[in-house]
């Protein structure tokens, strides 16, 4: 396998500054005003309707992150196949997996090993656009584990399950570079970025108080545990900071629809309060089955967001809530574990299996 540079030179003097230069993309009206042949096209594939996205999901196999090359033998006319049936128009497929690994020849990811289609992303493109369904890629921006092989020494360790890598300089030109690699080579409609929220705390690495210096303008405390407050103010920045650098890097390659996820748990409250990416965000995903947070971020988004609401992949999902969720302001969304034979949803997940059968008939009656 070839080798995969961590660093570019000349696009890491590009992120020092704009790390620093704050508003400039909500004050540009270069990249704020930009007009988008692609989100015009998102919106005809669209129509009348709702979105009505799915996920067959490649990220985890059996009992934990998938191994690279798990679901390789995918076939994207398959898949494109099976989202129809479902009655979806929009897909959420791979460009990157949380292993880390690309799903279409990428210079930047290392690619998946084995794929029977070798540009799995761009075929997934081009066969959901003749359907008339929209394709969104992914990246994982709480965790990548091939990052974290390669860069230890920016990533906490088993102390923490999942979702472990802090938000530094040197781990978002690499993610972004990435994302820059994928819109110039898929003709995609955008992406979503997974798990973009405040890390837990239990230690602070060495990384995590550059940081500190870099978000609050302050040396890192001696005590070794910054002020409750002072945490929150360390947390909105540096969610806001790799927004302004993921935003940047879309803006001034090709403009797509921007898709987060947190998801929203009540221990991060505080770190998005005021935060601007609720504001700016083309699409925002309710990813937990409480649908109390419908609420919560109608009130934080600015007028040009999408609230999308999850009903399949975690065990408290019930798809029958569809019907509480108002279809004319809010877009519905599902996500199901890839059966490794198959690789499409897998059947050993009775809940997941029930509530497609649900989306199914919602998406078909919408």
């Amino acid at each position: 396998m070839k080798s995969h540079a961590i660093l570019n030179p000349f696009s890491r003097r590009d992120f020092l500054k704009i790390s620093v230069l704050g508003g400039v993309l909500a004050s540009s009206p270069h990249l704020g005003g930009q007009v988008s042949p692609s989100l015009n096209d998102v919106r005809r594939r669209i129509g009348r309707s709702p979105v009505k996205s799915f996920c067959i999901d490649f990220n985890w196999g059996e009992h934990h992150v998938a191994e690279p090359g798990m679901y390789a033998q995918a076939d994207p006319t398959e898949h494109v196949r099976w989202y129809e049936d479902l009655g979806a128009n929009t897909i959420q497929t791979f460009c990157v997996t949380y292993n880390g690994y690309a799903w279409y020849p990428s210079e930047v990811a290392p690619v998946t090993p084995g794929l029977r289609s070798p540009n799995f992303m761009s075929e997934m493109v081009e066969a959901g656009h003749k359907a008339a369904m929209n394709v969104l890629g992914y990246f994982c921006l709480g965790g990548n584990i091939y990052w974290e092989q390669k860069r230890p020494d920016l990533v906490h360790g088993s102390y923490l399950k999942d979702f472990k890598t802090p938000f530094t300089l040197e781990y978002l030109e690499y993610t972004c570079r990435s994302i820059e690699d994928a819109l110039k080579k898929i003709d995609m409609d955008g992406f979503l970025i997974d798990e973009i929220r405040p890390i837990q705390h239990l230690r602070w690495l060495d990384c995590e108080r550059t940081m500190y210096r870099e978000l609050l303008g302050e040396k890192f405390p001696n005590s070794g545990q910054p002020s409750k407050e002072a945490v929150v103010e360390f947390d909105r920045r540096a969610i806001e900071r790799a927004w302004r650098l993921i935003k940047w890097v879309v803006y001034g390659t090709r403009r797509v629809v921007i898709f987060t996820n947190q998801p929203f748990m009540d221990r991060d409250v505080a770190a998005w309060e005021g935060n601007r990416m609720l504001k700016e965000v083309d699409w925002l995903l309710n990813e937990t089955p409480d649908l109390k947070w419908l609420g919560w971020m109608r009130q934080r988004i600015g007028p040009n967001t999408m609230i999308i609401q999850n009903l399949c992949g975690w065990e408290g999902h019930d798809a029958n809530v569809w019907r509480q969720v108002d279809t004319k302001s809010c877009g519905l969304y599902g996500f199901a574990k890839a059966d490794e034979k198959t690789t499409l949803p897998s059947e050993k997940v009775p809940a997941n299996a029930k509530n497609i059968r649900i989306l199914r008939d919602a998406f078909h009656s919408l």
